[in-house]
């Protein structure tokens, strides 16, 4: 080892390494050049700066270095943690703050170049349909009209989706000439439905517009799974839990004007009760239970719970 002498005192200079303790439990490994150093040991990296060293076994000690600033998010993984919260596909976390990388928009699924992406054209929402996106501006090619946000461009001779005017759907069925086109054993039920195959279609089962729920559709039948039960066809009907179905709490057709089903129960909220057959009410307004469950006031208005 060599030796300085300052000032009468003599110094020792081949140091390696100090270890400075932080007070909370842990240690840092603070690195320093030797300069003279001899050994076979390879480089070690400490937290401020990088230094050469041997160990007593002759083999190099090494440190690790963190950036501590950014973390990459992955689309597929759905996300980083960043400051407690997770950031959307595709953002980086930098400085604890959720980013996309310079040039693209931050949507709910992921990182997107509103310039010029068809999917979100000048905005997260905004689709282009079968056309492209210049400059956030959906631009339609020959033969296609814009059918609005939502939609984009179409042509109304070929698109199942807008066949003939935009927004008619051919259902399961093609678009021909703009003229919807139902295969074997399909019928058209209409615009907003199109086509569909009524004995095995379980949003028109049997008949147009006739919905098996969470039930599944066969011959025409709405056949429903173990704990559901067949409240009819249409609308919020078909197949439904009762014990957890909020517009067939407990029996078919309660509905529990918008609070939770738990049990075949309605959770009425504050200023509300639970009337059976007729779900959650204000008994102060409500002019089928004025009052009380079930008491109608006909013609007559209910005010603060009496018929007037």
């Amino acid at each position: 080892m060599a030796y300085r002498t300052v000032i009468g005192f003599p110094i020792l200079l081949a140091v390696s390494a100090l270890v400075v303790h932080t007070g909370c439990g842990g240690s840092k490994s603070v690195g320093f050049n030797t300069g003279g150093a001899s050994g076979t040991g390879g480089s070690g990296t400490g937290a401020g700066a990088t230094g050469g060293g041997t160990s007593s076994s002759g083999t190099a000690s090494t440190g690790s270095t963190s950036t501590g600033s950014t973390s990459t998010g992955s689309s597929s993984s759905g996300g980083v943690a960043c400051a407690g919260i997770t950031c959307n596909p595709g953002e980086t976390c930098v400085n604890n703050v959720c980013q996309c990388s310079a040039g693209f928009v931050s949507c709910t699924t992921g990182c997107f170049d509103t310039s010029k992406d068809p999917s979100h054209c000048g905005s997260c929402t905004h689709t282009c349909g079968q056309g492209t996106c210049v400059s956030g501006q959906c631009v339609c090619a020959t033969g296609q009209v814009m059918c609005g946000n939502g939609v984009g461009c179409a042509d109304l001779s070929t698109d199942p989706l807008s066949c003939g005017q935009c927004g008619h759907s051919c259902g399961q069925g093609t678009c021909v000439s703009g003229v919807c086109q139902c295969g074997a054993n399909q019928v058209m039920c209409g615009m907003g439905i199109g086509c569909a195959s009524l004995s095995t279609d379980p949003m028109n089962c049997g008949q147009c517009g006739r919905s098996c729920g969470a039930g599944t559709c066969v011959s025409g039948q709405c056949v429903c799974g173990t704990g559901l039960t067949q409240c009819g066809g249409g609308g919020n009907g078909g197949c439904v839990n009762l014990q957890t179905d909020p517009a067939h709490c407990g029996m078919c057709g309660t509905d529990c004007g918008g609070a939770q089903c738990i049990g075949g129960q309605c959770q009425c909220q504050a200023g509300r009760t639970n009337c059976p057959g007729l779900g959650c009410v204000n008994l102060n307004n409500d002019q089928a239970s004025c009052g009380t469950c079930g008491h109608d006031c006909g013609n007559l208005n209910c005010v603060n719970g009496q018929c007037m």
